[in-house]
């Protein structure tokens, strides 16, 4: 009698530990209680440039979602490439900038650089592109 006593606590114990289980999972993976990082162009065209220019283009973006949006990081495919991230977190509905340095030096010819951008969204990264062709410079 003790022993069927103590595999029902048992297996009421394990019941319960899955159920609770399963709340904390679908709180957690709840789509609408995430942010949603919405960039207005995610690839661009930045056209030409003189070899050893500096470029700056500001991809523009959304957080469309409903908790409020945090950047943790941002990584160019490049070293000719720096992203530079907003540092405050993103209120839903607001618009913020990744601003993007790239320096053509050396880089004649067609460019296509990438930036992989890490945030609290789901999926966690999110890429954006440009295109840039660098004409070699004129010499005298």
């Amino acid at each position: 009698m003790k022993s069927k006593f103590v595999v029902g606590l048992l297996c009421w114990g394990l019941l319960f530990s899955c159920n609770t289980g399963k709340q904390q999972t679908a709180t957690t993976d709840d789509p609408t209680k995430f942010p949603i990082l919405k960039f207005d162009q995610p690839e661009v065209d930045l056209g030409k440039v003189t070899e050893g220019d500096t470029l700056i283009h500001r991809f523009a973006f959304k957080n469309t979602g409903n908790a409020p949006l945090v950047i943790q990081s941002a990584s160019a495919s490049c070293g000719c490439t720096v992203p530079v991230i907003p540092l405050k977190p993103i209120a839903p509905g607001d618009t913020s900038s990744l601003l993007v340095k790239f320096n053509s030096k050396n880089k004649v010819g067609a460019n296509t650089k990438t930036v992989t951008v890490v945030s609290n969204t789901k999926p966690e990264t999110t890429t954006v592109a440009f295109r840039v062709e660098v004409l070699e410079t004129a010499t005298h």
